[in-house]
């Protein structure tokens, strides 16, 4: 029988070099990301040294939901260690009485599987696709469709006296202590929703973690944040970005400051879903992505 546990910072060196092989093209498929949401999942692993697979599997705590299994990490283009992984997870679905389903599978997993057993459907899961910028865009905001932009970035930075720094563990532990109406994860546990859990679980770890963070200060006091990594040889994710909307232009600010002063050399960004969020979908697509990473609920 599998012997899944909870997912602990020692398995991060573990993560990290399944991916770095594996090159992901999606914002769920990070160490951090996992980390992070993994109370919301109700996330256990069990890592497999047969076919060098991490097998992730989530029994959500919320009743609606029920169990499923989030993409498996390793050699997707390997038939025999992919099969191997997915015997495992076959296994445990039969044991735990509830149909195989792997959600927020990429095109790749999906394209892999199939080709494994032609009786694997998909679903499209459209609100947790990946929505992907060309950093010079998003640095240079340039031509017509970024006119509205450029506009309020430009009064935020005449506006305001402000200024950008990079997160040190000194400015993490300012973050963890912030009570402001736009952010505060300074309070009990049970007093945080799911997005301010995972934002405090980052910000507690921020050095073991190693992500990389800004934050643009008005007047000496933050007013904005953002997190990200990278996600694969020329793609960074955006986990985290939160700004007090009393400032005027202070969205497009960060957006840009960020990456133009943390990422300026990487190729892509990757700003992660909209949740099915009409606002955040509006948002989203008012800066023009030059893609997006499908993915989709798979079944069988």
């Amino acid at each position: 029988m599998i012997k899944y546990r909870q997912l602990n910072l020692d398995d991060k060196p573990g993560f990290d070099r399944a991916l770095q092989l594996l090159q992901p093209a999606s914002s769920d498929l990070t160490f951090t990301n996992l980390f992070m949401w993994k109370h919301n999942y109700g996330l256990e692993v069990y890592y497999d040294s047969a076919t060098d697979f991490w097998i992730l599997f989530a029994r959500p705590p919320l009743p609606k939901w029920k169990p499923f299994f989030l993409p498996p990490i390793g050699a997707w283009s390997d038939s025999g260690k992919l099969g191997g992984a997915l015997a495992l997870m076959e296994e445990t679905a039969q044991l735990e009485k509830f149909p195989l389903r792997i959600r927020r599978a990429p095109a790749q997993l999906l394209e892999s599987l199939q080709r494994l057993d032609s009786a694997f459907t998909a679903k499209e899961e459209r609100y947790t696709f990946d929505y992907l910028y060309r950093s010079a865009d998003l640095i240079n905001l340039a031509g017509r469709k970024y006119h509205a932009k450029r506009n309020h970035l430009n009064q935020f930075m005449r506006k305001y006296h402000w200024e950008f720094q990079t997160i040190t563990p000194q400015i993490a532990a300012e973050c963890l202590e912030l009570e402001e109406e736009w952010f505060n994860i300074s309070k009990h546990r049970e007093s945080l929703t799911d997005e301010e859990w995972a934002m405090a679980t980052v910000f507690n770890h921020f050095s073991e973690l190693k992500v990389t963070g800004g934050v643009i200060r008005i007047d000496g006091r933050i007013q904005a944040i953002a997190v990200g990594e990278p996600l694969n040889q020329n793609t960074v994710v955006v986990h985290i970005e939160k700004a007090n909307t009393e400032f005027d232009g202070i969205y497009v600010a960060i957006n840009q400051l960020f990456v133009k002063e943390c990422w300026s050399d990487w190729e892509f960004i990757n700003r992660e879903e909209d949740m099915g969020i009409e606002g955040l979908q509006k948002a989203k697509l008012s800066y023009h992505p030059c893609g997006f990473v499908e993915k989709y609920s798979i079944m069988k």
